[in-house]
């Protein structure tokens, strides 16, 4: 329940909506629909969205109070994984180099596991989390198609839906299903990803945020061309026209692909603030799966497991932090009744009937504890305990519009 609290002698009925999916323009087969990029920024996830037509204004005592039901938003999260056959192999760390592995993508140890086989576990573990954390819709598409060296999926192995018991079947038998070959169609499986979720929300079929997970341990090896196109087109549409965001994890074997990841997280909106994105190279073409390291530009706005020391562990760590961020908590600010204005000083926030603090002295993902208002002061976050309360059932959330101004 949401109860914005206004003063002012007016009694106007009504309250305001619940937002609808962006809209954007489309993307065919091939072509981009939108993306969105990596780093955990609070606030990008799940929210309270409003249902139309509950709510009515009342008076006490001079002041008007607008009620609205309000409701966590759905998190639909579609996972673009590489199954390349460099994926076949162990970790830098149990002895297995990059570069040995692009020569003879086999494990130099079956007694230790391979890169492949720890992503998958990592998987499984995000998806049990996600499910408990309810709310969630979610797909799985893994590049290149298993009888192909570049080919790429028209649609996901496993359909975005309800993460349900049924649901989280479905996406452990497929990871479990899924032997790593070929090359790194990175660009094209991205591309058609978009153009997946763009249909699904002109259909509007995916109610609530939605979010790509990239996953990959190399340089796109098939089509480099496209590139350019990936980042100047596809993956900022996506975010801007489409709302899409996009998470980047690159796996040990993207060491030459760091300011690529970087570029996608970016560009689709979830690169840390604090990260240093590098100038594209005049080429990426320069910067193959062959190319060494160095040689290639470097980029930290993507998660980077490249330099883990224990990668399992990492790679779990940063699915736990994209699936809060995915699940975080976002509350429409609610429409001033008509011939009203909000003044934004007055605005407080009261979960189960206790004022909760304002806290805008550091992001949510910074350790802020309370709520913050967003930068265009649309939406309020709520931060730390305050999300985690929030989203227990019936919790009862109310925004305090303080004394409206007449709008003159």
């Amino acid at each position: 329940m949401l109860v914005a609290v206004a003063c002012g002698d007016d009694a106007s009925v009504g309250g305001t909506g619940g937002a609808g999916a962006a809209s954007g323009t489309g993307a065919g087969s091939g072509t981009g629909g939108s993306g969105a990029g990596s780093g955990a920024g609070a606030g990008v996830g799940g929210g309270i969205q409003f249902d139309s037509g509950t709510g009515g204004i009342t008076g006490d005592s001079g002041c008007a109070s607008v009620t609205e039901v309000g409701e966590l938003k759905p998190a639909n999260l579609l996972f673009v994984i590489d199954r390349s056959g460099s994926m076949n192999c162990n970790l830098p760390s149990d002895g297995q180099s990059s570069a040995s592995c692009e020569v003879a993508p086999v494990p130099i140890d079956v007694s230790k596991p391979t890169k492949w086989q720890l992503t998958r576990d990592a998987l499984k573990a995000a998806v049990d989390d996600l499910q408990l954390s309810g709310n969630v819709s979610a797909g799985m598409v893994a590049f290149p198609k298993s009888d192909s060296d570049c080919a790429v999926e028209q649609t996901p192995n496993v359909l975005v839906g309800a993460l349900d018991a049924t649901k989280n079947a479905e996406l452990k038998g497929f990871l479990d299903f899924v032997t790593p070959k070929g090359s790194t169609p990175l660009a094209g499986a991205t591309i058609l990803s978009y153009a997946y979720l763009y249909q699904q929300l002109q259909q509007a079929s995916l109610p609530g945020n939605t979010f790509v997970v990239l996953l990959s341990d190399g340089f796109e090896s098939c089509k480099p061309a496209e590139l350019d196109k990936l980042l100047q087109q596809d993956v900022p549409n996506a975010y801007n026209l489409l709302g899409i965001r996009t998470f980047v994890i690159g796996v040990p074997g993207s060491e030459n692909a760091r300011a690529l990841l970087s570029s996608i997280a970016t560009a689709g909106g979830t690169a840390p603030a604090t990260c240093t994105l590098p100038s594209p190279p005049s080429s990426w073409q320069s910067c193959s799966s062959a190319t060494p390291p160095a040689a290639c530009p470097q980029g930290d706005c993507h998660f980077d497991m490249t330099t883990s020391s224990n990668f399992s562990q990492d790679l779990k760590a940063a699915l736990e932090t994209i699936s809060g961020a995915v699940l975080s908590c976002e509350v429409d600010v609610p429409a001033a009744p008509p011939g009203k204005k909000i003044d934004f000083d007055q605005v407080g926030v009261n979960l189960n009937s206790s004022p909760v603090t304002k806290d805008q002295s550091v992001p949510c993902d910074q350790g802020a504890n309370g709520w913050q208002f967003t930068s265009d002061k649309s939406k309020i976050l709520l931060c730390g305990t305050a999300c985690d309360q929030a989203k227990q059932p019936n919790a009862k959330l109310e925004v305090v519009l303080g004394c409206l101004q007449d709008v003159r």
